[in-house]
């Protein structure tokens, strides 16, 4: 129903988007010509102006956390057009990948993007053509007839309608699983060389951060942990973005991990220490009350650890809020999906989880495709 008003009351033209929120699917001809080109197999970013595509970018993880009753993102933006022009326009935006059953491929809508214009009729005389909407709404009234024919059925036979009894999971696509040893994964970030199908890290300082955390983890952490390594700038890029029911991170300890680890380095003893007893079990996840540190007595142990690429803490014990998920990974909770989301959503991260079991996975994106190695000792 969303859809459907958006297309047909608000919108002058509209596209469809692949699940990576940038690839163009489908588009109407109207959208092809105030670009200048066909879009179709375009990348939609490209015709953003610089200082917009951080608001696009963020619009999109708003998108998918919309309620089922308010699913749609108003973003006033600014498209780039044939001749260097720039076209006003209000861009709605619907997260429709829980749509799709991702086992019928790759090439599924993940977004679907309604364009408004917010110039003049008279200044947009050759957009507003009385082109059809039939490219990128053919489906979507499709599955509208059916569902309108499925009623009409329904009620011939004097049946009631209701609410349905359970709530469907979304269906998203699976990332790549591999399994790899410890080892494995150390020689490969380090130089390239080992079983582990996994991108050397080039920058001295960076691949030291990530080694030292894949060291951490698998030595000192005692029960489950969740740690993100990535640069500064590409943290403030996804949590830091002053846009209403964007992601953000909160403290879950009051600020307490962050400011007893500032400016310790992650292979310092004090670093190491503080993450094991961060990690240590008890029996209600938090500090215990007879703690020496008094100021860490009864403070959840929960959230996860931020570190940048030259080895301090970004921030610590954080809930990683408002990031859509991308991929699906049966039988873990959501500490693991966030480590999912965290690989995908920030730039050049490096995402390691541990289970409250001990298994331990390494995540990690590669263009349009996230890979997970279950590390084994």
């Amino acid at each position: 129903n969303a859809s459907a008003k958006l297309l047909s009351t608000v919108c002058d033209a509209a596209c469809w988007l692949a699940a990576d929120g940038s690839t163009i699917l489908e588009s109407d001809p109207r959208v092809d010509e105030v670009l200048g080109c066909k879009a179709q197999g375009t990348d939609f970013v490209c015709y953003l102006p610089d200082e917009e595509k951080k608001r696009f970018h963020m619009a999109l993880v708003s998108a998918g956390t919309r309620h089922v009753l308010d699913p749609v993102v108003l973003l006033p933006s600014t498209l780039r057009g044939a001749g260097s022009r720039q076209y006003e326009m209000d861009l709605f935006i619907e997260d429709v990948r829980a749509e799709w059953d991702a086992s019928e491929g790759r090439n599924l809508p993940g977004f679907l993007v309604g364009i408004r214009l917010a110039v003049p009729e008279q200044a947009a005389s050759s957009f507003m053509t009385e082109c059809d909407l039939e490219a990128p709404v053919k489906l979507l009234r499709r599955c509208d007839q059916i569902a309108l024919e499925s009623d009409a059925a329904s009620s011939r036979n004097g049946e009631t309608m209701s609410l349905p009894e359970t709530l469907r999971s979304a269906q998203l696509p699976y990332p790549i699983f591999q399994t790899c040893t410890q080892e494995a994964l150390h020689r490969a970030l380090y130089s390239g060389t080992g079983d582990a199908d996994v991108p050397t890290i080039e920058c001295p300082l960076a691949r030291d951060t990530v080694l030292a955390t894949l060291e951490l983890i698998c030595n000192h952490a005692l029960g489950g942990a969740l740690v993100c390594i990535a640069e500064a700038k590409a943290f403030e890029h996804v949590f830091g973005a002053e846009v209403p029911n964007a992601a953000c991170t909160r403290s879950s300890d009051q600020g307490y991990m962050t400011d007893y680890l500032r400016g310790i380095h992650v292979r310092d003893a004090r670093f190491q220490d503080a993450f094991r007893e961060f990690t240590r079990p008890t029996h209600n996840d938090r500090w215990p009350e007879d703690y020496p540190d008094e100021l860490a007595r009864g403070r959840p142990k929960d959230g996860a650890f931020l570190l940048s690429m030259d080895g301090y803490r970004v921030q610590c014990s954080a809930k990683l809020l408002g990031l859509a998920p991308v991929a699906r990974w049966e039988s873990v909770g959501t500490k693991h999906e966030a480590a999912l989301a965290c690989a995908w959503a920030i730039p050049g991260a490096f995402v390691f989880v541990k289970s409250d079991s001990g298994s331990l996975h390494f995540v990690q994106r590669a263009g349009t495709t996230l890979h997970v190695y279950q590390v084994e000792s």
